[in-house]
């Protein structure tokens, strides 16, 4: 039961907690990850001296991420440690909000790699949905995993059962730093008839800053992700919390998930799927959602820099799988995708071709995307 669980995960927080101390204490600093969640000059200054599509050093890369305790950022550790042990490239993860906040970093070369959302790619190329401007020079590596998210959560015992009970709840909104969870939340107001002007927003910044305000009762409902990250779990630990079944409707139900309504939701979030998840922070089985991520690139990233990550991960998927659980579905037949979000890198569009999964369908969708960006 769930309040087993919670019991376990109390105990294993203090041990952790008090190891966390004694480490902190003894000055000791995680290798291969650096604190940096917004981009200031000073930031910017160490990321360029790092940046080998500045430098044209294919040994030293880096890759932009979310904060530690989200699902990307374990994800994008896991990728790093396999590219740094079979490879000569040493691959280093840079925390930030999310992908608005490092993707003009990556456009000018300042990082090399970056992952993100499938959705997140398309919009960022386009410069529409939190991007600003067009990231004319991003470049797609390779598909990823299809992610479970939760979406609207809320505390167990307030009284919200389904998402239409949001109506006129605060709901936390905004998340500057990662411009698709206020879209997934839009989508999911959307499934039941809803839309943001139907609720109280709330502005947070990001996913960490958004758990602080249902903890503290300052928001009815919140954004998250995967049930079973830490951010979420270490959360429902102290303070109970649920996700709600999209459309409303039931686990035993979703065989029969209105097409209009995926519809609908797919124009908030291109890709989105409904399907059901038990575990985690949800009190029984939901019907929740998933959509794929992808591996970016620089397009100031050298070509033989790009084909030895594509390579390295390609052949080493195996080692990709203990690393966390996102990464367990990375498998060849998943990692080239006819129909990316931007255009591939010419190192990935080499290896590609060398392995013979090329078609002339992506070299079709290549040519587009890159009339668009030229």
């Amino acid at each position: 039961m769930k309040e087993k669980r919670l019991l376990f995960r109390l105990l294993f927080m203090i041990i952790t907690a008090a190891a966390v101390l004694i480490v902190t204490s003894c000055g000791v600093k995680q290798i291969g990850v650096e604190q940096t969640e917004q981009p200031n000059n000073s930031s910017i200054d160490n990321l360029k001296e790092a940046s080998a599509s500045k430098s044209g050093d294919p040994n030293s890369l880096n890759m932009g991420a979310h904060q530690p305790g989200i699902a990307y950022h374990s994800a994008a550790s896991g990728i790093a440690s396999v590219v740094s042990e079979y490879s000569n490239t040493k691959l280093t993860v840079k925390p930030f909000s999310g992908p608005n906040a490092w993707m003009p970093l990556l456009n000018n070369g300042e990082i090399d790699l970056g992952i993100l959302s499938y959705p997140d790619a398309g919009w960022a190329l386009k410069g529409e949905n939190g991007y600003p401007e067009k990231n004319s020079n991003l470049r797609i590596l390779m598909n990823g995993n299809n992610i479970v998210t939760s979406g609207l959560t809320v505390r167990t015992g307030s009284g919200i059962k389904e998402v239409e009970d949001l109506e006129g709840k605060r709901v936390a909104s905004d998340y500057s730093g990662n411009q698709i969870l206020s879209n997934i939340l839009k989508a999911q107001l959307a499934s039941a008839g809803l839309t943001v002007d139907d609720v109280e927003k709330v502005p947070v910044t990001d996913v960490g800053s958004g758990l602080n305000a249902l903890r503290e009762k300052r928001v009815d409902a919140v954004f998250t992700g995967t049930p079973t990250v830490a951010a979420f779990t270490e959360m429902d630990t102290t303070t109970d919390i649920d996700a709600l079944n999209w459309a409303g409707v039931s686990p035993d139900e979703i065989e029969h998930f209105p097409q209009d309504i995926v519809d609908e939701m797919n124009e908030f979030v291109p890709g989105v799927q409904p399907e059901t998840f038990d575990g985690g922070i949800l009190n029984s089985k939901k019907t929740l959602v998933s959509y794929p991520i992808v591996l970016g690139a620089s397009a100031q990233l050298s070509e033989d820099a790009a084909y030895e990550v594509v390579k390295t991960l390609w052949n080493n998927y195996e080692s990709l799988h203990s690393q966390f659980s996102w990464l367990e579905t990375w498998e060849p037949e998943q990692m080239f995708n006819e129909d990316p979000p931007a255009p591939y890198h010419p190192g990935a569009v080499k290896f590609f071709k060398e392995q013979e999964v090329w078609t002339d369908k992506v070299e079709q969708r290549q040519k587009e995307l890159l009339e668009k960006v030229e």
